[in-house]
């Protein structure tokens, strides 16, 4: 039996590829029926135990936790899937301690309360939104980043 590879650059690009299919075309309630969701969490979590310190996994995981538990709930998001509020936010905030000049790290945990708390977190959201709206510019990605965080913010 061939042996899993341990490198994490190939964990990333496994898990990248596995979120791409998740993203295009399935909702996310299609992809936990089809069993992706469970998949996308196992390789993002080996991602992580593998590069403790990637800061793009912790905002992808957050992003599983938020999801997750806004289509189906807390209580069988967690039971079914692993999703809880608690880790969505420590993922989040891992993020940020790792990269905290990212503008995407902040639009996403902003996303996530959103998902997971709904109005409730809106004034948190809507903070983290203008934060992302401040950072610094490194490149054109980073840049489309900060114009949708400014447009969350209306």
């Amino acid at each position: 039996m061939r042996r899993a590879s341990r490198s994490p650059r190939r964990w990333r690009r496994v898990s990248a590829a596995r979120s791409n299919q998740y993203a295009q075309g399935l909702s996310v309630a299609q992809a936990l029926a089809q069993g992706l969701g469970g998949k996308i969490k196992s390789d993002l979590d080996r991602t992580i135990d593998l590069e403790r310190h990637h800061a793009d996994a912790h905002i992808a995981l957050g992003t599983y936790h938020a999801e997750v538990i806004n289509k189906i709930g807390s209580f069988l998001g967690g039971l079914t899937y692993g999703a809880s509020t608690d880790a969505g936010i420590k993922h989040f905030k891992t993020a940020l301690k790792l990269n905290p000049d990212s503008a995407i790290a902040r639009i996403e945990y902003a996303d996530g309360l959103t998902l997971m708390f709904g109005e409730a977190k809106r004034q948190q959201a809507r903070a983290l939104y203008e934060e992302a709206a401040a950072c610094p510019v490194a490149d054109a990605m980073e840049q489309l980043d900060i114009e949708r965080a400014k447009a969350k913010m209306i």
